[in-house]
């Protein structure tokens, strides 16, 4: 009877302490950040990827391909992916990055200690739209939140990363709930297989 309790009481914690707390996971190769998966922006998750210009990350700069389409929606994916991604101290496979002071260990951002992160989300006569920030090694800033100039601006700058969000389809977690009652299925059938 005791064990049942005990056994109650863990299950019981675990039910009410349960919640599904995936964090943003990263792809490193080399020593550079590719991607990020998980970053959640207004409510829904997002991988973002960071490369060289709006032409080679976008197929020649396809407006079609933007997940932010509005100067909004380009601000708040900057805000959550220097609030996710681009942060100090982080542990991936046993070592220490730290995207934020050291920018560059992002993709496409090779001069040390400056890096401007771009997201494209409007073109019109030509140009491409952009807004963008300033990831430096001191504090961050904000660069511009309307910039327009060419598709191909940022190729072989070493200075420049541009990210492209890629939405992620959300996994249904089976129910704590149910989980809860295959456990106690699971402890009463054990229970009834047990000689007295």
């Amino acid at each position: 009877m005791k064990q049942t309790i005990i056994s109650l009481a863990i299950a019981g914690a675990a039910f009410f302490t349960s919640g599904a707390q995936a964090g943003v996971s990263f792809t490193i190769e080399n020593g550079k950040l590719l991607s990020a998966k998980g970053v959640e922006i207004e409510g829904q998750k997002y991988k973002v990827s960071f490369g060289d210009s709006c032409a080679s990350m976008f197929d020649g700069c396809k407006s079609a391909l933007f997940d932010f389409t509005t100067q909004h929606g380009a601000l708040s994916a900057l805000d959550a992916v220097y609030a996710q991604v681009l942060v100090d101290d982080v542990l991936i496979n046993g070592t220490r990055y730290n995207f934020d002071s050291k920018p560059e260990l992002v993709n496409s951002c090779d001069r040390p200690g400056f890096c401007e992160m771009w997201i494209p989300y409007a073109i019109s006569n030509g140009n491409v739209t952009s807004a963008w920030y300033v990831n430096g090694s001191g504090p961050d800033y904000v660069g511009s939140f309307a910039w327009t100039g060419g598709f191909d601006y940022g190729n072989n700058q070493s200075y420049m990363a541009f990210m492209n969000f890629e939405k992620m389809a959300e996994v249904p977690e089976p129910a704590s709930l149910a989980l809860l009652g295959l456990g106690f299925a699971g402890l009463a059938f054990s229970r009834k297989k047990k000689p007295a």
